[in-house]
């Protein structure tokens, strides 16, 4: 099984996502991806936001477990916080700036106002309802809840 780590790092009343353009496809993900063998879902979580953003995670807290259809049939979501920066970009070197660079399947990663973000054609919607509920409630599962 194969298994991912995903962020959620919100500003303000903004929330992190990527934009995806994947084989003519458009929809919006969380940041971050497969967790490699060898290592902790948190290292993956911080290898990725890095990769994918520029991001240093500071501390990260496990809110969701999703059960996913392939590639990744489990992903670890995070409550993330991550230290003073500047823009977020694509990282030179990384996976995804290789696929940018060759044309397809693209990631641009975007801050969303959290007023748009229920209308944002999400990947999966069973985390994007979660995230919805979340952020109305202004407080996150203190145990990890298996959507």
């Amino acid at each position: 099984m194969r298994q991912a780590a995903r962020a959620i790092i919100i500003e303000g009343d903004q929330i992190l996502v990527m934009r995806r353009d994947k084989e003519s496809s458009q929809y919006y993900t969380l940041v971050g991806g497969r967790i490699n063998d060898g290592e902790v879902p948190e290292q993956a979580l911080a290898r990725e936001v890095k990769e994918e953003t520029g991001l240093n995670v500071t501390s990260a807290r496990l809110v969701f477990i999703e059960q996913h259809p392939a590639p990744y049939n489990e992903q670890y979501i995070f409550l993330c916080t991550v230290a003073p920066h500047d823009a977020v970009a694509i990282q030179e070197a990384s996976e995804e700036e290789l696929l940018n660079r060759l044309g397809f399947n693209s990631h641009t990663p975007v801050w969303a106002s959290l007023s748009v973000f229920p209308k944002l054609h999400f990947v999966t919607p069973q985390l994007q309802t979660a995230l919805i509920e979340a952020l109305k409630k202004k407080r996150f599962p203190e145990q990890p809840v298996r959507l």
